[in-house]
């Protein structure tokens, strides 16, 4: 059946045909507004480049704001062809959609800008939000959101035990130090930036226990951040390892499949191909699952006898005497 404008556009602008020239140029225009967009931004807050490029900043400003507004109604438009929003309020649930609210902050600027009297300094912040775009287009970041998703109770765990702690050393500090210095841990509050900053390794300098009970606490809370700051980097970085893994593994079953009794051709290729995309596998990776299939393929055909014929796998039974 051949497909809709609407369908058509859908497959467009979610690459769901990876191997399209016209997708992956669609996208790549996409993620270079994007870039250079930001970097306008950043450019703006320089008063002399502000005033010499003005022009300049606000033709690219335009252009990126209608090319993206262009952007985000056809993706609205196109929803419903996704099964996941289809339906009478299929629409709104896609506009609810975090990404999609990505899509429409990154537009929203001009237009208050052009209709309300808002801050000029907290367009151009807004303004920068526009990034967040960039991890559509980007597999890295992609799956970096994924694992934050798929660990995210472990996350809230070490999160919580990060909160307490912080608590707990700036109830200590301040009882330690609050009558020598009033001025730096005279309140809770206080002591809680100090202990943010001591657990976090980073130690400003700007505040510092002066009596021996401080300093030991000090100390103490100083050598725990070191471990409570590698816990999340420890998680995360199993939790990527993990999904490389598994990523690996469905592609060589992928690969298993479609190479099971077949030549790699072209067709194959291209197959293949578009499975190393969608699960973001390097192009090295993949020629060496590739291989590795392949090979283990090849040594099994050894094994077994062949028609020379058809050059099919012969059976043989064996039947005990008098049968």
């Amino acid at each position: 059946m051949e497909r809709t404008l609407r369908s058509k556009v859908q497959n467009l602008l979610y690459g769901a045909d990876r191997q399209s020239r016209l997708s992956l140029t669609v996208h790549l225009i996409l993620a270079s507004l994007i870039v250079i967009n930001v970097i306008c931004v950043i450019l703006d807050t320089v008063h002399e480049l502000a005033e010499q490029f003005f022009v300049l900043f606000l033709v690219i400003e335009l252009v990126c704001t209608t090319i993206f507004t262009i952007e985000y109604g056809l993706r609205v438009w196109s929803a419903p062809d996704n099964p996941e929003f289809s339906g009478k309020w299929g629409r709104l649930r896609y506009m609810l959609r975090p990404m999609a609210m990505v899509d429409l902050i990154a537009i929203l600027p001009v237009f208050l800008l052009f209709f309300t009297s808002i801050d000029l300094r907290f367009i151009r912040i807004v303004r920068l939000l526009r990034l967040l775009k960039f991890t559509r287009y980007s597999t890295g970041l992609e799956l970096m959101l994924m694992v934050f998703r798929q660990q995210m109770g472990i996350f809230g765990a070490a999160s919580a035990a990060l909160a307490c702690m912080l608590v707990f050393s700036a109830g200590a500090i301040y009882l330690a130090e609050h009558e020598a210095q009033p001025d730096a841990f005279g309140n809770l509050p206080g002591a809680l930036y100090w202990s943010v900053i001591t657990l976090a390794t980073v130690g400003y300098g700007d505040v510092v226990p002066i009596t021996a009970l401080g300093k030991v606490i000090a100390s103490l809370i100083s050598l725990t951040g070191i471990g409570i700051v590698a816990v999340p980097a420890g998680i995360l970085a199993s939790a990527f390892s993990s999904e490389l893994r598994r990523r690996e593994d469905a592609y060589r079953q992928q690969a298993t499949h479609q190479l099971s009794g077949k030549r790699l051709t072209e067709a194959v290729r291209k197959r293949l191909r578009s499975h190393q995309d969608e699960l973001g596998i390097s192009d090295e990776q993949a020629q060496s699952i590739i291989d590795d299939v392949r090979d283990i393929h090849h040594n099994h055909e050894d094994d077994l006898l062949s028609c020379p014929h058809c050059h099919k796998p012969l059976r043989f039974e064996v039947s005990e005497p008098g049968e």
